[in-house]
């Protein structure tokens, strides 16, 4: 099931419901109906069916199949012990102490009705999709007259969409440190580009990699997370290396966010210090993308999740049995992995 866990208030719920006829409304409840667990702060679950007793929307909420809703005690509690993925809909009062939990925590939180803006921009706006060219490419398209965009690094193609909210990543390529010390560029330009300005709480980035002709050598991945950390990015970060034998699970070249899907077809090391060297192509797209107009089973949070879980089963695989080689990098388990 790949249902976020949304937790409000409710009053919030009971106005996301009288306006959904309205956008950004219309989009925050279709989020709730087809991505949901819904945990909504009041008295009792006894409260909540007093609520949906007299409203049929959150009554159908409560009668959806693999989805829950369910009374809890308080926000705070919650919102303290978040996972990467939860999204809080609050208004004030209530969310006046959580103003800044966007920017500082990375988490998504609306902390009024018009905020629910956010949500509606993930659904609508935050999809960029992008080619990159080589240089022989590029010559080739302008004498045929064809329009592109003239890209060379990740950071040109993530300032156009930033992918926030955002505290933690997984970079799944299998290839991006062979002709390393010629990609460094590539990779380092790419962190910069996904690790925000300004968090509270440490970034948690996981980079895993194919290993399965055992030419990694661990002592050269340690350098790695060393020069990651030489970086200095705007905010602290915990940086971690996944060298595993399963290149089939890893094939296609992925970036997770807490709320965004990364692609690219030839790898994220393709820009190396001359430029590009391959022609890509890719997206990035939130995990809310077009949920209005998405079946509920086959949404980018189904395959933001189901990525997620074949990684799991490469991390958490019993160390030494052929499919796991070795792990550098702080002593850590990303906050997108956590079971």
């Amino acid at each position: 099931m790949a249902g976020h866990r949304i937790f409000c208030t409710k009053d919030t719920l009971s106005e996301v419901v009288r306006l959904r006829k309205e956008r950004p409304y219309s989009t925050v409840l279709s989020t709730i109906e087809k991505l949901g667990n819904v945990y909504v702060e009041c008295s009792s679950d006894s409260e909540l069916k007093g609520l949906a007793s007299v409203n049929p929307i959150i009554n159908k909420l409560l009668k959806r199949a693999n989805r829950d809703i369910k009374a809890i005690k308080s926000m705070d509690s919650e919102i303290k012990n978040f996972r990467a993925d939860d999204i809080f809909l609050m208004t004030p009062p209530a969310s006046r102490p959580y103003v800044d939990f966007k920017s500082k925590m990375g988490l998504l939180v609306t902390t009024s009705l018009t905020d629910m803006q956010t949500i509606d921009d993930l659904c609508y706006t935050h999809y960029r999709p992008y080619n990159l060219l080589t240089n022989a490419q590029k010559v080739r398209l302008q004498q045929h007259g064809e329009e592109y965009e003239d890209i060379s690094s990740w950071k040109e193609v993530l300032d156009a969409l930033p992918v926030e909210p955002i505290n933690s990543a997984i970079i799944i390529d299998n290839y991006i440190f062979h002709a390393f010390d010629r990609r460094r560029p590539s990779l380092y330009c790419l962190i910069r580009a996904l690790v925000p300005e300004g968090l509270s709480i440490p970034f948690h980035l996981t980079i895993f990699v194919n290993n399965g002709k055992n030419d990694l050598k661990k002592e050269k991945m340690e350098q790695v997370v060393k020069e990651i950390h030489e970086l200095k990015l705007g905010s602290e970060i915990k940086v971690s290396i996944v060298a595993h034998m399963a290149g089939d699970i890893t094939h296609d070249r992925k970036i997770l966010t807490n709320y965004h899907l990364i692609t690219s077809g030839r790898g994220f090391a393709v820009i190396d210090n001359r430029g590009v060297h391959e022609n890509a192509v890719g997206e990035v797209k939130s995990t809310f993308h077009n949920i209005n107009l998405t079946p509920s089973f086959t949404s980018e949070k189904h395959i933001h999740s189901q990525v997620l879980e074949w990684m799991k089963d490469i991390y958490f695989h019993e160390k030494g049995d052929g499919l796991y080689a070795f792990e550098v990098g702080d002593d850590f388990d990303n906050r997108l992995l956590a079971e």
